[in-house]
């Protein structure tokens, strides 16, 4: 098909020559007649063949190739203070975490080398996951800290550059951690704090905190109490502190308990000084194989970041120990998986809030049901965040 086209237009591009020089002067030799021919042709096959090339398809550019890229995007102390060590792979393909090896300096001097897969306990870090590992190393005071990560010798990545990471951390250092561990409510529904030393120091008996307990906002209780008993290291105990002074709570009371310890050297930590909580108290009567119902929503002020999770705890308490109830939720969500409970007086139960149910204020229903035949008067206690 192409050669015929190719003739078509060499007959057209010749026949216009001649007409071109027959309407110039009439006649031309013969010998002329054929140079011309051959000129004719020449700039025609020149001009197809450039035609073609022009044409051509271009040729097929290369795949890019997709690559893992470790970072280290962050270093961190736990409370005991151990060393963490944050990777992200920033990469489009998964990364081997058994060709990674990581190295730590303190203040200049190698400290620790691990293996990411030691570390981490997976084989393999998918793109664009992250993964904080916790190291053998303990950090007391404040140091620099150098972290680099070397990939074995073939394996490639998009960068090496973001493969170390230097910041200077301060580890808190040793003795006592008081901390105000929980609040709980008396038979007659006064207040109780309970410590516990989280630090890594026994606290001496003798030592004197001060104490500062707030209700709705407003300070009902500020006294200094003298520790009675020696609180173990690493929260191995509780210690249970009544005010002298009752503080009683009633229908729904925001009780924030704040500790100061007067001499520094008995606590190394402050910010788990101060605990805030919010009790519900709902008092009820319920006749024979009766059923009260309990509704209320809630939200907290404070900020909560992704993941987080609180806890909330809910207890029936009523006279007759012997008269069994029934504890049940009525949710969808989360509190679907609350167990129901039955038996005698206390019932307690605790689960996690996830951060997002906090945040929405959402509505919950509880259930207290009267399984014998005579009436039970009593509480339900709700204690949230």
């Amino acid at each position: 098909m192409l050669g015929v086209k190719i003739e078509r237009e060499k007959s057209l591009a010749f026949q216009h020559v001649m007409r071109y020089f027959e309407f110039q002067g009439g006649s031309i030799s013969s010998m002329f007649k054929g140079a011309i021919a051959i000129f004719a042709f020449s700039i025609f096959f020149f001009s197809f063949a450039a035609q073609v090339t022009t044409q051509s398809p271009p040729a097929p550019s290369p795949q890019p190739v997709l690559l893992p890229d470790l970072a280290i995007t962050d270093l961190s102390l736990t409370p005991q203070r151990k060393l963490m060590v944050t990777i992200t792979n920033v990469g489009e393909v998964p990364l081997s975490l058994g060709a990674g090896n990581l190295k730590v300096s303190v203040d200049g001097a190698l400290k620790g080398s691990y293996t990411l897969e030691s570390l981490s306990g997976q084989s393999v870090l998918p793109m664009k996951a992250s993964i904080t590992l916790t190291t053998p190393l303990t950090l007391i005071g404040k140091h620099e800290i150098d972290a680099h990560v070397d990939l074995a010798q073939g394996v490639k990545e998009l960068s090496e550059e973001n493969n170390r990471l230097k910041k200077v951390l301060e580890g808190l250092p040793v003795g006592p951690d008081v901390v105000v561990k929980d609040l709980d409510l008396t038979e007659d529904l006064e207040l109780v704090i309970v410590l516990c030393n989280a630090g890594d120091i026994d606290l001496r008996k003798g030592v004197t905190l001060g104490v500062r307990i707030l209700v709705n906002e407003r300070k009902v209780s500020e006294f200094d109490h003298f520790i009675s008993e020696v609180l173990k290291a690493n929260s191995e105990n509780r210690y249970f502190l009544e005010p002298p002074s009752r503080v009683s709570i009633t229908g729904i009371s925001k009780v924030r308990v704040s500790i100061f310890p007067r001499s520094t050297s008995d606590d190394t930590r402050l910010e788990n000084n101060v605990l805030e909580r919010t009790f519900m108290i709902f008092p009820f009567r319920i006749g024979p194989q009766g059923r009260e119902e309990f509704s209320f929503s809630f939200s907290s002020p404070r900020p909560q970041s992704d993941g987080y999770t609180e806890r909330m705890k809910a207890e029936v308490r009523w006279e007759g120990s012997g008269s069994p109830l029934m504890l049940s939720f009525k949710k969808e969500g989360p509190a679907k998986e609350i167990p129901t409970l039955s038996g005698k007086s206390p019932l307690k139960v605790e689960f996690p809030i996830p951060s997002e149910e906090i945040q929405k204020g959402s509505l919950w229903n509880i259930l207290v049901t009267n399984l014998v035949d005579k009436r039970v008067e009593g509480h339900l206690i709700i204690q949230h965040p």
